[in-house]
């Protein structure tokens, strides 16, 4: 705690009413009691055109709880095991995981060194605005603010729908000839996005005890998954040659080389946004420093730690991967379990770690598409803009989350619950983060990285390296995940992610020609801007 004596006029960099604030009056002046903390990251928001609105309850270790717990790898990986094996088998699933954790750790580094520079939830469209030209700020800004909301939504939207197929495959485990009809799987989501939406409306400090004991039930299921897989076994061993090595790039039709790459979509869906809790800055401790360290930490070492934990035990006892694609409704892990642990009973217990995880995940990513919104909205660029851009006295946004509810249940209609709506989703959701990240992180190279040059978080050889990288791998995974992960290709199996995200764009696009672009001027400018 510090003491600091200042004018009445200086009060404006402080929440009223904070319950981390009090003043009272001696000669004159007002004498500020907070935490130092509060000062810093609310002084800084005030010199980046915002005022301070949120209360700022997470420091570093709430912020990488919540970064592993949106990331929620155990479920990531799960939940598309299909599709790495699919794309190889055992080969991609280990080292696949390992490659695109890397690429995606870039990511997140690059994305630190902006989040330290200019630390406000309002994230890539806030630095897309400062870095792109002057002539072209606005509308890039405003293109870059609805590609992250619409991955947000539609990431939220296919946890929902992945929880709800896992279900259903959980209760497969034991009535393996049920086969719901496809309403089944949708009033599930909508269930499961109701009772999400319940602990974003309590204190901010119930989030952060959900997000915390999220990440110790994540590593006791990693032990038990090891532990459990490893001592029962019944589908066989495997040498570590197999579990290496093995790979059987016949089951995509797409040849050697390709079906490699098609197998990355389980690590990019596991890791998809390694900046979701950049919409959470404006509720954090010394943004500048411990927002940019939970993404890089989150990444490496904790998501290629998590990644192999569930990978490994997996392919050293695995069954055939034909005999794995039969499984009822065409849901790998819970008939994976039953068929390794040999009983019903072990098999659904691992899934009720796994179903846990992703409901929290679904819970973390929620909080995160809330603030987008938010933030996205206080800028008038979201119809109904005074309205989603309210805040409570307790600092909550409970009409942006209100929204991001409705429209996560319109999402759901897409296709009532078929695999073609879940994977267009996922693929969707990850073209969008790797276009709405990139973005800035292109601007920022082609202005030298100039403006980050003095950021506390910036490394100049290291994030050099990173950004080069990010140009490399994001383009390629603009192309990878547009891609069926079958060929012959069916309705069945076609990748809709294309045309679900240039619906998105389009709708964005024509309200801008109609209205946005009478009102979204773009986020406020900071005094620096060039």
């Amino acid at each position: 705690m510090t003491v600091e004596t200042v004018a009445p006029t200086d009060t404006k960099h402080l929440r009223p009413g904070s319950p981390s604030l009090s003043s009272s009056k001696e000669a004159g002046n007002v004498t500020i009691v907070a935490h130092e903390e509060d000062l810093d990251g609310d002084a800084g928001l005030h010199e980046l055109g915002y005022k301070a609105e949120l209360h700022r309850t997470r420091g570093f270790m709430d912020v990488f709880a919540m970064s592993i717990t949106c990331l929620a790898v155990p479920y990531g990986y799960g939940t598309t095991l299909a599709t790495g094996i699919y794309g190889g088998g055992p080969m991609t699933m280990v080292w696949g995981s390992l490659i695109v954790t890397i690429l995606q750790w870039t990511i997140a580094f690059s994305l630190g060194e902006l989040a330290s520079r200019w630390p406000t939830s309002a994230g890539a469209y806030y630095w897309t605005f400062q870095l792109a030209p002057k002539r072209f700020r606005t509308v890039l800004s405003y293109i870059n603010g609805w590609l992250l909301l619409t991955a947000v939504l539609l990431t939220t939207t296919s946890v929902a729908f992945g929880i709800s197929q896992h279900i259903v495959a959980t209760v497969n485990i034991v009535h393996p000839d049920w086969s719901p009809a496809q309403w089944v799987y949708i009033l599930i989501a909508y269930a499961l996005l109701a009772l999400a939406a319940i602990p974003l409306l309590m204190n901010p400090r119930y989030l952060t005890f959900m997000e915390k004991t999220n990440v110790i039930v994540t590593w006791v299921y990693k032990f038990a998954h090891i532990i459990v897989l490893s001592a029962r076994a019944k589908a066989g061993r495997r040498s570590a040659k197999y579990a290496f090595t093995h790979y059987e790039p016949q089951l995509s039709g797409w040849g050697d080389v390709w079906t490699f790459f098609i197998g990355f979509l389980p690590g990019a869906y596991a890791n998809c946004a390694p900046g979701f809790v950049l919409a959470m800055t404006e509720e954090v401790h010394k943004p500048e420093t411990n927002v940019p360290r939970a993404m890089a930490y989150s990444m490496m070492p904790a998501s290629f730690v998590l990644a192999w934990a569930f990978i490994l035990p997996l392919t050293f006892t695995m069954p055939s991967s034909e005999v794995l694609l039969e499984a009822p409704n065409g849901i790998v892990l819970p008939y994976a379990y039953k068929l390794i642990v040999g009983n019903d009973a072990g098999a659904i217990l691992l899934m009720l770690g796994i179903l846990y995880i992703g409901f929290n995940c679904l819970v973390g990513i929620n909080t995160t598409a809330s603030r987008q919104l938010w933030s996205f909205s206080r800028d008038h660029a979201v119809p109904g803009s005074a309205i989603w851009s309210r805040v409570t006295p307790s600092g909550n946004v409970p009409y942006a989350i209100a929204l991001c509810l409705v429209v996560q249940c319109l999402l759901c209609l897409i296709d009532l619950g078929s695999t073609t709506a879940f994977n267009s989703f996922v693929s969707t959701a990850v073209n969008a983060f790797m276009a709405a990240y990139a973005l800035p992180i292109l601007l920022s190279l082609l202005e030298g990285r100039k403006s980050i040059s003095s950021a506390p978080f910036t490394r100049r050889i290291v994030g050099l390296v990173c950004n080069w990288v990010v140009m490399i791998w994001a383009p390629l995974g603009l192309v990878i995940f547009s891609m069926p992960a079958v060929i012959p290709v069916t309705a069945q199996t076609m990748n809709y992610s294309s045309v679900v995200l240039g619906g998105f764009i389009t709708i964005a696009s024509v309200w801008y020609l109609v209205y946005a672009r009478r009102v979204y001027k773009g986020p406020p400018a900071s005094a620096e801007l060039h």
